[in-house]
Parts: structure tokens; sequence; C-alpha cells
């Protein structure tokens, strides 16, 4: 089984395969020319071998082992149908909405994930840096940090120690 076309490959190639097929140019000319361009050779000049040798397209992506059910599904019934380029018109917006659901979706959790580690940030300063300040001005003044500043205090001290060790693991 060869290797699984992206999300993004599948929406361009069935775009521009409905485009050429529309345009009136056969299924394996269609997929020579879009061969040619570059992208995914291998796959769309083996793709173009078996159409003109006489396999329909569904066939030819299912034996490819390159594209989900989905896709070979849904053009296997637009070829029983007579409705090829609707069906790859089709699988081209349907591959193109999940594009953009997934850029959605990764950004929205990106969001979160870089303010989490500022405010980690933050806090790591004002334990590391800031607290031991308040612990000399009390410290001064005759006092000490009891409870939870106190905790805050040896945690910050904590951090400090092992902060080579947690840059060497970042870097």
């Amino acid at each position: 089984m060869k290797k699984q076309v992206s999300k993004e490959e599948i929406a361009s190639l069935c775009l521009e395969l409905s485009l050429l097929l529309h345009a009136g140019v056969e299924t394996g000319s269609a997929l020579y020319l879009l061969a040619e361009e570059g992208e995914q050779v291998e796959l769309l000049s083996d793709l173009a071998r078996r159409v003109d040798e006489g396999a329909p397209l569904h066939e030819a992506l299912r034996e490819s082992g390159a594209f989900p059910i989905y896709v070979y599904g849904l053009v296997e019934v637009g070829e029983r149908t007579g409705r090829t380029e609707e069906a790859l018109s089709a699988l081209a917006r349907y591959y193109e909405g999940r594009v953009r659901l997934a850029r959605r979706v990764r950004s929205a959790l990106l969001y979160p994930a870089v303010m989490l580690a500022l405010m980690l940030v933050v806090i790591g300063v004002l334990l590391v840096k800031v607290l031991p300040i308040f612990d000399d001005v009390y410290a001064s003044l005759g006092g000490r940090l009891t409870g939870v500043a106190g905790g805050l205090l040896n945690l910050g001290r904590w951090l400090e120690g092992v902060m080579p060790v947690l840059w060497a693991l970042l870097g």
C-alpha cells in the first residue's frame, strides 16, 4: 500500500481533474497532463496508465492504495451515473472544507496554548525573580515569608536551580 495522499492534494487533484473533464479531455489524458505538473508524478502516471488500459477511474484510484475509500466510492457513483465531473467537483469542495476546518481547529488551539505558555513564563519570573525581593524586604524588617508565600518562595528557588536543565531540555 502506498502512502496516503493528503487532503490538500486530493482537493487539488479532484478540482483539476473535474475541470479537465469538463473541458472535454479524456480521463487518461487528463491524468497525464496533471502528472506533467510535477506533484505526485509517479502516482498520476500510474493512474493514467491503468485508465488507458481500460480500467475505470474508481478502480485505478482503489488499486493505487493512496486514496481514502470515500474518494473512489464517490467517483464510482459518478461514473455509474455519468456524472464523474460533478462527483470530482463535490470531492474537491468536501476536501477543501476539511482542510479549512483543520486549519481553524489548529489556530483555535494555538492561541490558548501560546497564552498558557506566556502565563507560565510570567509566573516563573514572579517566582524566581520577584518573590525573593519580597523575602529580602521581609528579612530586612525582621520577618519571614510563611505559609503559601514561603512555599512559593521555595518553589521559586527550586525552579532557579533546575532552570539550566529545563533550558537544555527545551534546546
